[in-house]
């Protein structure tokens, strides 16, 4: 399993993840998402709409690299779409339908209106 923390904020500077507790003070509202692989990162992205990303390497203990979401609109669901995404995406990732699935994704109801307002939004894979 992976971690994959989804960010957003206005500064964007490498040294925010030098280690976990800078990541975390400059990060506080950060999401994680348990994946298996990065495959099932990149269909996660495609279902949100997002088909082509690369990621860049940190030189990092904590993390490993990051893709940048910046230029892209998070979409920002209601009750109601989230849990047709949600539906759609157990269908798709054939992962486990449960409440630790659908409390990984639930940010995409919650933050994603106050995000897109944000200068930056990456994902970074934790080691």
């Amino acid at each position: 399993m992976m971690n994959f923390n989804f960010i957003a904020s206005n500064d964007f500077d490498l040294n925010n993840f030098k280690n976990i507790e800078s990541f975390v003070s400059f990060y506080s509202d950060f999401q994680t998402i348990i994946l298996n692989n990065e495959k099932e990162l990149y269909l996660l992205l495609k279902h949100i709409g997002i088909e082509k990303l690369d990621s860049l390497e940190l030189k990092s203990v904590e993390f490993e690299k990051y893709w940048n979401l910046s230029e892209f609109h998070l979409p920002e669901y209601n009750q109601e779409e989230f849990e047709s995404f949600y539906k759609k995406w157990i269908e798709i990732s054939g992962r486990e339908d449960n409440m630790d699935e659908f409390g990984n994704l639930m940010f995409l109801q919650g933050m994603s209106s106050k995000w897109n307002k944000m200068t930056y939004k990456l994902i970074v894979k934790e080691q």
